[in-house]
């Protein structure tokens, strides 16, 4: 079964390790005007300490977004090491997958987010420094 960009990015932002990135290209719907908003976010949300009250419950990032895909990819980590961790706990075929569309340049946002799920975390949330 296939997901949705909205079903992705929930995931994403539902697991430890999660944070959002300047370049991240973020949805948000608004639940009562019923209408979806894109927005790319840049470092001035983040220096001016507006990162608490921008980003909420209802929004998520779009995976299929270029810039957010380089994000995703460093909230991963290393993905030699994720493909490592995802074989070592049996879920070849997560690993498989994210080699694929790394090979392939292709669905590389949705792949570093079900490798995330697999492994529960962000593997390199923590270490994801100011991109």
């Amino acid at each position: 079964m296939s997901r949705t960009a909205e079903e992705w990015g929930r995931i994403a932002v539902s697991l430890p390790g999660w944070r959002w990135m300047p370049g991240m290209l973020e949805h948000r719907h608004q639940l009562l005007g019923g209408w979806l908003k894109r927005r790319s976010i840049d470092s001035d949300y983040f220096n001016t300490g507006h990162e608490a009250r921008l980003f909420d419950e209802h929004a998520w990032p779009d995976p299929d977004d270029p810039a957010t895909e380089g994000c995703l990819i460093r909230l991963l980590g290393s993905a030699r090491l994720a493909r490592q961790a995802l074989k070592a706990a049996g879920h070849y075929n997560e690993a498989h997958r994210l080699h694929i569309a790394f090979m392939l340049g292709k669905g590389i946002g949705p792949a570093c987010i079900g490798a995330a799920e697999a492994l529960g975390q962000w593997s390199g949330g923590g270490h994801a420094s100011n991109v």
